[in-house]
């Protein structure tokens, strides 16, 4: 019994002691909670909210492709006999690139052209004859189409034969070369002609900005490859219909004949149109807007006071803001000193560094 007096004793002391030091620490943590001074005035930036011609940039990325590419495919089938051509060659319009054995088709043709001439003599004796009343006209007209017949077949051989031919139809760098010596064509393409000297940018443009591309005029053109580089390329073809998302296909034509630029086809290109409505609109710069997308705020400085306020905001550059409702031109926005600045905060404004 005199065991348990104690226990509890103690027990009890140990609890009163704990209950001290909770509350001594309590008193301590609320002692050391920071309370910020009413009275202390927030440094803060400012600008005023101005009126000004606001030019939005438009950008439209895309990728560069030849302006002229065909892939080359023999119309007759034949072992390839002479190949004329490496990838990565320069070839001028004209020049022969390929060669299919027409020995089988030269000797048809030897003969085509021999039964051609012997026709084309019969045809002129009895034309001969028949002035004098000694061949019929039915005689005639079957050896003249005798000779139509022979000179069809010739022609068409020629024709055979000019196809085992493959040449270059313009001007172009071979991107491409898919035959060996022997190998058997006429199946596939054997090579790619790409006309690199001019390059094609398709870009896909929404309805809404597709009245800022006009056939015929100049568009500035930016690439990652030459960041520094502002290019000039002509807009060569404005779709007149949109897809499914309502997109319109603009294409710009772009030299690449300057040897201190020189782009490849595949590269990505970004198309740049700047947009001026032709009436002021009230702007603040980008650093003041607060809150979310859907809910934007500024703090506006009354009275050497931080206002909260909900504004609606519209076009954006990269350095201004649109501000359709909410603000006054002239009023004061803050740019700088967020961080501890609150709705009604005392502030002392401060020269900006801008």
């Amino acid at each position: 019994m005199k065991t348990k007096i104690i226990v509890m004793s103690v027990v009890t002391v140990l609890i009163v002691a704990v209950t001290f030091k909770l509350k001594s620490n309590k008193h301590t943590v609320e002692a050391n909670v920071f309370r910020p001074d009413p009275d202390r005035k927030v440094l803060v930036q400012t600008r005023d909210v101005e009126s000004i011609y606001l030019q939005r940039m438009h950008n439209y990325t895309g990728t560069f492709a030849p302006y002229r590419e065909v892939m080359l495919t023999p119309q007759i089938a034949g072992e390839a006999d002479g190949i004329y051509f490496d990838e990565g060659d320069f070839v001028n319009a004209g020049k022969l690139l390929l060669q299919v054995d027409d020995d089988l088709l030269q000797a048809q043709y030897a003969a085509a052209d021999a039964n051609y001439r012997n026709a084309k003599r019969n045809l002129e004796r009895y034309q001969s004859a028949s002035l004098s009343g000694g061949v019929s006209q039915l005689q005639l007209d079957n050896f003249r189409l005798s000779f139509e017949t022979a000179d069809a077949q010739r022609r068409q051989l020629s024709k055979q034969i000019e196809l085992c031919r493959i040449a270059a139809p313009f001007s172009g760098i071979i991107t491409l070369r898919n035959v060996e010596p022997g190998s058997v064509v006429g199946s596939g393409a054997v090579a790619r002609l790409s006309d690199l000297a001019k390059l094609k940018l398709e870009v896909s443009v929404p309805e809404k900005e597709i009245v800022f591309f006009k056939e015929g005029e100049h568009a500035a053109i930016k690439t990652d490859v030459y960041p520094d580089r502002m290019l000039q390329g002509k807009i060569d073809y404005v779709a007149d219909r949109g897809d499914d998302s309502h997109n319109y296909v603009v294409r710009m034509v772009i030299d690449n004949a300057d040897p201190q630029v020189v782009l490849k086809a595949g590269m990505y290109g970004t198309a740049i149109v700047n947009q001026d409505s032709g009436l002021e609109s009230l702007v603040i710069p980008r650093a003041a807007l607060l809150g979310s997308a859907k809910k934007p705020q500024v703090f506006v400085i009354e009275s050497d006071k931080a206002r909260l306020k909900n504004i609606q905001t519209g076009r954006t550059t990269n350095e201004y803001v649109e501000i359709l409702q909410g603000l006054e031109k002239d009023e004061k926005v803050v740019i700088g000193g967020h961080i501890n600045l609150g709705d009604g905060s005392n502030v002392q404004i401060v020269k900006n560094n801008i």
